[in-house]
């Protein structure tokens, strides 16, 4: 069973998630991704998000490989999927889907906090147009939301531009499951801005998780 719920995802591809109940080891070639002066609080929320990783794979039937780490960090994982990893100290989630039916994925677990830099960080016009109409408390976990939906973009499309792109490449508008959003000209063009993708998201109490999946176009 899944220590958290995540939000709702094409059929065709898996979420899971792993809390500290959870007895999965690393691989050995996993662990070895870890310093060796890593401190334990580190080496735990690297599990759980393994952990996480490798429940997803099992779901679409392709478990059994080391899920490893490429040179910008992200994980590198086995031939024919794609998949997408994020975790808290506490909690880890992945979501995972056969390449042949999803060009890409993002996951991102945030905690909900005090954190008005986001203000100068996250929205872009549009953005704040709409996350001001709303009332201070709503503002609050939209804000966040909109940041934590930012990250699963940047983690869904990473691996097909190839290289690093800021909050702004993305304009996210809210949606009853989350938000629907476009990227900006010139970033992806597999995805001109006419070109939309959803962001569905889900709330634990405080905690949100935002996903990004890609559909291979039919």
């Amino acid at each position: 069973m899944d220590a958290i719920a995540g939000p709702e995802l094409p059929a065709f591809a898996a979420f899971a998630s792993a809390d500290s109940t959870s007895t999965w080891e690393l691989m050995a070639d996993e662990a070895a991704l870890l310093h060796p002066r890593a401190v334990q609080q580190r080496r735990e929320s690297f599990r759980l998000g393994r952990a996480a990783a490798h429940a997803a794979l099992r779901a679409v039937g392709r478990d059994g490989e080391a899920v490893l780490t490429g040179d910008q960090r992200q994980p590198i994982w086995p031939s024919g999927v794609v998949g997408s990893i994020s975790h808290t100290s506490t909690l880890g989630v992945a979501v995972v889907a056969h390449d042949k039916l999803s060009d890409g994925v993002g996951v991102d677990i945030e905690r909900l906090r005090f954190a008005p830099e986001l203000w100068d960080q996250v929205p872009v016009r549009e953005e704040q147009d709409w996350l001001r109409a709303m009332s201070p408390p709503q503002q609050d976990r939209a804000l966040f939301a909109l940041f934590s939906a930012k990250e699963s973009v940047f983690k869904a499309f990473f691996p097909r531009v190839g290289r690093f792109f800021g909050f702004e490449s993305a304009i996210l508008q809210p949606t009853p499951k989350g938000f629907t959003g476009h990227l900006v000209a010139g970033l992806d063009d597999g995805y001109p801005p006419d070109r939309t993708f959803d962001v569905p998201t889900r709330w634990s109490g405080k905690t949100v998780i935002t996903a990004v999946v890609l559909p291979r176009p039919t």
